[in-house]
């Protein structure tokens, strides 16, 4: 929920027009010629940072206002997706499954602070954290596939549209 909320919250903040090209751009460059391995790596790294601590949430706060206000800049760039709602993206399976992912990788970082600040034996916690972590892994990796499934197959879409 909390992904979700701040992802909604950098999606609706307004940008510049020079902004959000420029966001849009640094976009594009990065997925240019992305891979299923670059996509998972991209986002596992993001889940495991976020299982960190009390540090994990912070980074996925940041990671889901990031998100968002790449959307805005595309959507903000892209006349034909003005009426693109942003939450829209999130249904799509591949965002459904990451959503997911950093939604356990966020809570478990609640629960492992919780844990230490109450002082609690961290070895109990260790299997299920690296359980969730595996899950989060087999998730992510499932989830890239999909992406660039439906990257590569939307490619040719876009690159008529471009020519046009």
């Amino acid at each position: 929920m909390v992904f979700t909320g701040v992802y909604y919250i950098g999606a609706i903040v307004e940008t510049s027009d020079s902004d959000a090209t420029q966001l849009r751009d640094e976009f594009e460059k990065l997925v240019e010629d992305i891979g299923v391995e670059d996509i998972f790596f991209n986002n596992f790294r993001i889940a495991a940072t976020m299982f960190i601590p009390g540090f994990g949430i912070a980074v996925g706060v940041f990671s889901a206002f990031s998100t968002g206000m790449v959307f805005n800049a595309i959507v903000q760039t892209t006349p034909e997706l003005t009426n693109f709602h942003p939450l829209a993206i999130l249904t799509t399976p591949f965002a459904a499954i990451e959503l997911f992912s950093y939604g356990i990788a966020m809570s478990r970082s609640g629960i492992l602070i919780n844990a230490i600040i109450r002082k609690h034996n961290l070895k109990s916690i260790l299997r299920p954290t690296l359980i969730e972590l595996g899950v989060v892994a087999a998730l992510v990796l499932s989830g890239a596939f999909i992406e660039f499934y439906m990257i590569e197959t939307l490619k040719p879409e876009t690159e008529i549209m471009e020519m046009a």
